[in-house]
């Protein structure tokens, strides 16, 4: 029984366990696995999960920008965590942490491993990204050629890894693409590789590509995103929803036809006796106000309630007429019903977008 009676974001640990196993039976056993929780975990939170996943065997971490590695450090968790996306600004801050930068290109590595060597650090560990068709960030093989060259003379620093990103590697429609991306990255990694006197990791894998290229291009470490938090694109009734989004009612009246509710009288009421349940979410809180008006239900003791009228800042309604509701009762924006993925169809976007959106004022509660 829920006894959390305000709105929160639970997280479920064991479903978080259940699809670790499932994306590590597709890899060796000595294949590392790094975790995204990059965006605030994917909407999990940050310190505390970045614990449990530590816990739970993860090998590496990846967030995008130094601020969430510094979080991840004052959680008190040791794992090696790759900064995909720090300027060149936060080298010093990256290197103070101990977090590892990815480095897309010769001018990138230079500067860091000026700083590194400013701030007496030997063999500090980087990571090179490769261009292998992203076409975002990424060394491409002029870029690798320069990097050759300046190897010799930048002792504070040592490649951890080389790696690249698939473009499309969840549509079986773009398979070929994604066979020449890892023909390239096997390529370019290769000439960077051959002039080092140490073999670095190389990963390449996503959550799509573990599940379905993992024969061909596993390498070292594969990174997984998405797909911890439920999302397959092979079965995903094979996977678990890991985060459910959780408000009480506020209070249930009763509106009659003629009658409006909401914001510039969106809300229509057609039905004698339509008893309308006030929500403690709102925009703000992460439900997208396109979900207004009928456009979503929500899960109320069993049963699908429509919105009703504009979702406000704070509070959206819901009609639930019929239904046997009362304040306190706990309402499911979205988790095992409805799915994030039928918002996503709704809002036409990707479940990536709902589960970022999640305010950072919503408390995170991990349940076990």
């Amino acid at each position: 029984m829920n006894t959390n009676k305000y709105t929160h974001l639970e997280i479920s640990v064991p479903n978080i366990q259940h699809n670790l196993k499932y994306f590590r039976s597709f890899l060796r056993e000595s294949t590392k696995l790094l975790v995204l929780v990059k965006a605030y975990g994917y909407g999990h939170g940050i310190g505390e999960f970045s614990r449990i996943l530590e816990d739970n065997g993860v090998d590496y971490l990846a967030v995008a920008f130094p601020g969430e590695g510094v979080a991840i450090r004052e959680a008190g968790v040791k794992l090696p965590v790759i900064v995909l996306s720090g300027g060149m600004e936060h080298y010093p801050l990256l290197i103070q942490n101990q977090l590892e930068p990815s480095l897309p290109g010769p001018e990138a590595f230079q500067r860091f491993a000026s700083e590194a060597y400013t701030m007496n650090r030997k063999d500090y560990p980087v990571h090179i990204k490769l261009d292998t068709g992203m076409h975002r960030l990424g060394a491409e093989e002029a870029d690798i050629q320069s990097l050759i060259e300046i190897l010799p003379e930048t002792g504070s620093v040592k490649i951890a890894s080389v790696f690249s990103h698939f473009v499309a590697s969840g549509e079986p429609k773009n398979d070929d693409f994604t066979r020449q991306q890892i023909a390239r990255f096997e390529t370019l990694s290769g000439l960077l590789t051959d002039h080092l006197d140490y073999k670095p990791m190389r990963h390449l894998l996503n959550s799509p590509g573990i599940e379905r290229f993992a024969a061909e291009a596993q390498y070292d470490m594969a990174r997984l995103g998405i797909g911890l938090y439920g999302m397959s694109y092979v079965d995903r009734s094979r996977l678990k929803p890991t985060a459910f989004l959780k408000t009480p009612v506020l209070q249930v009246k009763t509106v009659q036809p003629g009658e409006t509710v909401g914001y510039s009288r969106a809300g229509k009421v057609t039905r004698p006796n339509t008893r309308i349940a006030t929500l403690a979410i709102g925009y703000a809180d992460g439900v997208n106000r396109h979900l207004s008006n009928g456009k979503a239900s929500f899960s109320v003791n069993g049963h699908r309630a429509p919105t009703i009228g504009n979702i406000c800042m704070d509070m959206c309604m819901l009609d639930v007429t019929g239904i046997d509701v009362k304040p306190g009762d706990m309402v499911t924006v979205f988790g095992d019903d409805p799915t994030i993925f039928e918002l996503a169809d709704i809002l036409e976007t990707i479940p990536y977008e709902i589960l970022t959106s999640v305010a950072y004022r919503v408390p995170r509660v991990y349940s076990f």
